[in-house]
């Protein structure tokens, strides 16, 4: 809620996250923002209550990043192929909340 006041405060009406990948690629550029670490499931429940929470304050909130968006070495040429088991109990989690 103290995200969503402040940003209100500031006239905004949207915050650009939060950011829930999960942690896979340890020398990842953005982990520090990903709320999940690497528990989708506490990923699941912290985006939760943060999307709740800012958007009580009448601001509405941006998921990000792109699902299997952990290249960034050659991330213009590389594919993250990822089975569907996996993407569903690993990935997906954070998002879905």
């Amino acid at each position: 809620q103290a995200l969503g006041r402040e940003f209100s405060a500031k006239g905004a009406n949207a915050i650009l996250g939060p950011s829930v990948n999960v942690h896979r690629v340890a020398r990842n550029g953005r982990n520090f923002e990903y709320l999940s670490g690497d528990d989708p499931v506490l990923g699941a429940a912290l985006t939760k209550a943060y999307v709740k929470g800012v958007q009580s304050e009448g601001i509405f909130a941006v998921m990000k990043h792109w699902v299997f968006d952990e290249q960034e070495t050659h991330r213009g040429s590389e594919s993250s192929d990822v089975d569907d088991k996996v993407a569903w109990e690993l990935y997906y989690p954070p998002f879905q909340a």
